[in-house]
Order: C-alpha cells, then sequence, then structure tokens
C-alpha cells in the first residue's frame, strides 16, 4: 500500500505558533481543568479510573452515550476508534479492494479519497465548485452512481465547504445507493454544530437511510465540535456482523482506547448542551463577523456563509495563488489560513472561524491591514 503525503500537515505544524491560527478545524479547545469545571467534573473522578485494558468496542458507558446522540443507533452498532480518521482507515480497508469504484464529491477531506486511491479504487470525483453554491447537488450524484459504484462517501456537515443536507436530500441518497446496491458512508465529524437557529443537531445519514439501504456506515466524533481534539475518539457505525471484522481489523493496529481518553469522552457526551454552548457563544458571533467581513472584500474573495461545522472554504478572485497569500499573511501578519493546495485547489483557502471571539476579531482586522495593503 503506498498513500500520499498528507497536503495539510507542514503547514498546520509550522502555524502551531502563529499569534493567529484560523488553520485548523475545530473549536477552541479547553484546558482540562476548565473542562472537568464546565461539565461539573472533578480530578477526583480520575483516581479511581482503572489503567488496564479497555473493551475493544469502547467502554459499554461510552458506546451507551454515543447511542444517546443518534435516533435509531443500537449499542451492538457502535465500534469506538482513536479518531474518526481510524475508523475510516479501517472500515475503507475491510469493505475495497483494488478496481472497486468509489463516487465522492470534490473537493474533500483527504483521508476519504486518497485511502480509497490506496487501495487500487477507482475514485470518480463529483465537483462541488460546478455545483450551485458549491452544494452537492444529488441529481449530478445519481447521473455519476450506477450498478459498478461499490460505495458513494458524502461528508456532512461538509469540510471544507461548511454545507449540510437535509432530512429529504439523506433520503434521496439512501435511495440511490439502494437502486444501485452499493455501500454508503457517512462522515459525519461536525454533525453537533448546526449553525441555523433553532438547530440543536444535524440528521444522521445513518438514522434516516438505515431502513432505506442496510448498506448503510457512519463515522462520527465530537472532538472538533466540543474542543478536546486531543482525546482522539471517534466512532464508526453500522451492521454489526462488518464491525465486528473491522474489529478484528483493529486488533493489528490501536487494539482499544485508552481508559482516561474513553473517561474524558463519556463526560464529554453526558454534558454535550452545555459544551456546545460554550462553543456557539463563541462561533455565532464570529460566523456574524465573517459575514462582515467577506462583504467588505467581495472583490477579494467569493464567499458562500457555512450551514454547519467551524470551516469555510472562500474563492480568491483574480486568479491569486493562495498558499502565496496564506504565506505572506501569515509571516508579515501572523495570522495563519490553510491554503487551498490542501484541498487540491489552489486559488481556494480554509478559514477556521471556531476559535475565541476576540482573537477571531483581531485576526480578521490584521487580514483587513493585509489586504488594504496590498
Amino acid at each position: 500500500m503506498r498513500i500520499k503525503r498528507y497536503y495539510m500537515e507542514d503547514w498546520l505544524n509550522d502555524s502551531v505558533g502563529a499569534a493567529y491560527n484560523l488553520s485548523a478545524s475545530g473549536c477552541q479547545d479547553f484546558f482540562l481543568g476548565d473542562f472537568l469545571a464546565s461539565c461539573h467534573a472533578g480530578i477526583d473522578d480520575f483516581n479511581n479510573l482503572f489503567l488496564g485494558d479497555n473493551d475493544t468496542r469502547g467502554s459499554l458507558r461510552l458506546r451507551q452515550a454515543i447511542c444517546r446522540s443518534y435516533e435509531r443507533v443500537e449499542l451492538q452498532e457502535v465500534m469506538v476508534s482513536n479518531g474518526s480518521s481510524e475508523a475510516l482507515f479501517i472500515f475503507f480497508n475491510e469493505l475495497l479492494e483494488p478496481g472497486d469504484e468509489v463516487v465522492i464529491p470534490f473537493p474533500a477531506f483527504q483521508c476519504l479519497y486518497q485511502v480509497p486511491l490506496s487501495i487500487g479504487c477507482n475514485v470518480r470525483f463529483l465537483p462541488l465548485l460546478d455545483c450551485e453554491n458549491w452544494r452537492l447537488d444529488i441529481n449530478s450524484l445519481s447521473r455519476m452512481v450506477n450498478r459498478n459504484t461499490r460505495l458513494i462517501i458524502i461528508n456532512n456537515p461538509h469540510n471544507p465547504m461548511g454545507w449540510t443536507l437535509s432530512r429529504e436530500e439523506l433520503r434521496e441518497i439512501g435511495c440511490i445507493a439502494r437502486e444501485n446496491n452499493c455501500y454508503l458512508m457517512f462522515d459525519e465529524h461536525y454533525r453537533y454544530l448546526p449553525l441555523q437557529p433553532g438547530t440543536e443537531l444535524i440528521p444522521s445519514g445513518f438514522d434516516v437511510c438505515k431502513d432505506i439501504n442496510d448498506k448503510t456506515f457512519t463515522t462520527g466524533s465530537m472532538i472538533k465540535c466540543f474542543g478536546i481534539v486531543g482525546i482522539r475518539i471517534g466512532w464508526l457505525i453500522g451492521e454489526p456482523t462488518f464491525l465486528a471484522r473491522c474489529r478484528d481489523y483493529k486488533d493489528y493496529i490501536t487494539h482499544t482506547i485508552p481508559l482516561v481518553t474513553d473517561h474524558i469522552a463519556c463526560i464529554a457526551l453526558e454534558n454535550k448542551d452545555t459544551l456546545i454552548r460554550i462553543q456557539k457563544a463563541r462561533i455565532l458571533p464570529n460566523l456574524d463577523l465573517l459575514d462582515d467581513f467577506m462583504e467588505r472584500n467581495r472583490d477579494v474573495f467569493e464567499y458562500i456563509r457555512p450551514s454547519g461545522g467551524v470551516v469555510c472554504f472562500p474563492r480568491l478572485k483574480n486568479k491569486q495563488s493562495s498558499e502565496s497569500f496564506c504565506l505572506e499573511l501569515r509571516e508579515t501578519y501572523g495570522v495563519s489560513f490553510l491554503p487551498g493546495y490542501a484541498f487540491e485547489k489552489d486559488d481556494h483557502l480554509r478559514l477556521n472561524f471556531g476559535i475565541d471571539h476576540g482573537k477571531f476579531r483581531s485576526a480578521l482586522q490584521r487580514v483587513q491591514e493585509y489586504i488594504d495593503k496590498r
């Protein structure tokens, strides 16, 4: 198996020390003490924590907490993993063979297509930038999928675009998969962060499509949405017999989830409403600032407002290179955006609006200075 270098990692590593790091993709992360205080938990909870081995599926308490985040997920349909990237890697390697056809909207998070490519699959890309508002067009997806398709991959909410799908659209996708007898994978890393007023949780493709297509799976996590990205917890949800094979595969990689991070994940999910309220108190005002900033600079950026998650993917107008734009911005003004080459689209850039509100305001002021000077 040969796999390409992760395009974004060098940039992310070099941006850790930036004064205003908007190149990552999660919410403002907690310190452990602040996290525990927000959840009304104490450090004493860890004193009696067993440091032995964990269930390869994840602890019972954690799997029960995950199930409560969905409408129709049962305990035997959950496997906890070390991040959703591990869940996806195992799923792809257990399901796919060289020559299998995979359909995915593009641009996309790199592991969603690069792992199937490394297996030897024929990956077909649905170009989102040709769709209205850069948003998945269901009719275009239907025309692309056929009886040779082994797997459809849908990222909802989308990274880097930030769009979300309605229940009706999810149902339509489930019907497309059923009609073509193919597997359906929903990557739902940001479903705890809808940005529309009055919406508490983004519908899961698994909940909607479970009875439509019995080959439906989903991966999920809460670490980016809750601001605890360092605990590296994710999960795979789907048919129990297939999950058992995935656990066998996992035994060759990480085997189990450390009970310390398992415990933190349980606390987080059991207090998800509190944590999301804290994060949205930053995110929604930041999004308003971003809307105003993009309107003032509409001659520089083409921007579409996101409806879920904490990232968006504006395009630089006048055929500017996002790499040179982002490099000069980071080196001169201390603000880091992620250049579009990380998604193989050089005239776009990804920016994160999930950081501290005051820092986000200051970051946009510096970007404005940079633009005015240019």
